[in-house]
């Protein structure tokens, strides 16, 4: 019994240690990575990843795609609006420390800059979606030969049109043979953007959210709110901020990690708001919130995938080459992940501090995409192979084992997601 109990203790332990040491791997990652550090708000990697060959006997068909849009201003006013009107009235109130004045004055002429530009896509967001249009192309390029179809269908919002519009030129340039078709509708939005607005799909929870810790008593456990203000406003209690202490920190972290879309002509020097530890922290707190949002998406979301399923079998009964892609938002393609159990993403802890092993926001960035390359064989006793790609790199399904290499059998992947949206799927009450 002693020994029984000698072997537990020691299989606790090692595991704990284990949890431990993946933790700390993590959080130094992303310490020195101002990019991973600042969440979503990380751009897209335009460097041509290295792939797979195909299989023997195969050739790529189609590819069924969500994106994200590109990079762009801050998504809400308030990300600009907290600081400016508060570095406003500590200025009247002689409440900024020496590096808060100097501060002010790098910051006024940006403000002025960006005050009519929220939420639009940047220069940065546009060539983005042209160059992972020319990639795709270069990599699949049976896929794309002449007599092709894409189609194309949007959120209903300005940047993401404009980012699949950018996609669909680029595309179109490259393969002049290829027919484009781009849309936008209500229809749309079971695949574009299903948590918002959406007359057809599923309600909007599944279950309770694991997690009791709140996220105001995670801030305040991870970063210093004193000493973060501190370092810009002599009284740091005068801060106001109507939606909470922890938005006020959050929109000053994105109104820094938003720094990384703008045209580098206008962006102002704030490097000194936040040290690498508490940007580090800042993204662990962010990371959690968007965790907890997003958790309620997953029933919702499904319907993405059975519009990825429904236009994959539909372009295969009648051999069409080409790509299905949309354009939407950060929230759903994550969201995607987390459904699809992709790269361990479907992995729900029930500690705050757990949340950092399995989700970490920072794997959508500005024009974040999630791509299913679709390969026929020549045999038709052979089945159509699916090749997963994470921002262009090979990636996996956690739980569904390949048959060979990154490649699934679609019908085995099929069967895979229906079992997961199973998980999720709520309807919706009419």
């Amino acid at each position: 019994m002693r020994k029984n109990l000698l072997l537990l203790l020691y299989a606790f332990l090692l595991a704990s240690t284990t949890l431990y040491g993946q933790y700390d791997g993590v959080w130094q990652e992303v310490r020195e990575n101002r990019l991973l550090a600042s969440g979503q708000d990380n751009v897209y990697p335009m460097q041509k990843q290295k792939l797979t060959r195909r299989p023997r006997g195969y050739r790529e068909r189609f590819v069924s795609m969500y994106s994200r849009h590109g990079s762009r201003y801050a998504y809400t006013s308030k990300t600009y609006d907290f600081l400016k009107e508060n570095l406003s009235r500590a200025e009247r109130d002689s409440n900024l420390t020496e590096y808060g004045a100097a501060l002010a004055k790098e910051l006024a002429p940006f403000f002025e800059t960006v005050r009519y530009r929220v939420g639009d896509l940047s220069p940065l967001g546009w060539n983005q979606l042209a160059w992972i249009a020319r990639t795709m192309k270069e990599s699949f390029p049976r896929a794309f030969s002449r007599g092709a179809s894409v189609d194309a269908c949007v959120s209903p919002s300005m940047r993401s049109a404009l980012s699949m519009s950018s996609f669909c030129l680029a595309l179109g340039q490259a393969c002049p043979g290829v027919r484009i078709y781009e849309h936008q509708s209500i229809e749309d939005l079971p695949a574009a953007r299903p948590n918002r607005g959406n007359p057809f799909a599923y309600a909007d929870a599944y279950a309770p959210f694991p997690i009791q810790e709140s996220p105001e008593q995670f801030c305040e456990r991870k970063i210093d709110y004193d000493a973060v203000f501190g370092k810009i406003f002599k009284d740091p209690s005068r801060v106001e901020c109507q939606d909470g202490r922890i938005w006020a920190l959050d929109y000053l972290y994105m109104l820094v990690a938003g720094m990384n879309s703008l045209p580098h002509e206008i962006v102002p020097d704030v490097s000194g708001i936040f040290t690498a530890e508490e940007f580090a922290q800042m993204w662990e707190v962010d990371n959690y919130l968007r965790f907890r949002e997003y958790y309620k998406y997953l029933s919702t979301c499904c319907a993405v995938y059975e519009d990825i399923i429904a236009k994959a079998d539909a372009r295969l009964k009648d051999s069409r080459r080409g790509a299905d892609v949309r354009f939407g938002h950060d929230h759903v393609l994550l969201t995607l992940y987390m459904i699809a159990n992709v790269e361990g993403y479907g992995h729900f802890p029930d500690k705050a501090d757990d949340v950092a092993l399995w989700f970490r926001n920072y794997i959508t960035p500005m024009g974040g995409n999630m791509q299913l390359v679709f390969y026929t064989p020549r045999r038709s006793s052979k089945p159509v192979l699916v090749k997963l790609l994470v921002n262009g790199k090979e990636s996996f399904f956690s739980g569904l084992k390949p048959v060979k290499g990154p490649y699934y059998d679609w019908e085995e992947l099929k069967d895979f997601f229906g079992k997961r949206m199973d998980l999720f799927r709520v309807p919706l009450s009419r």
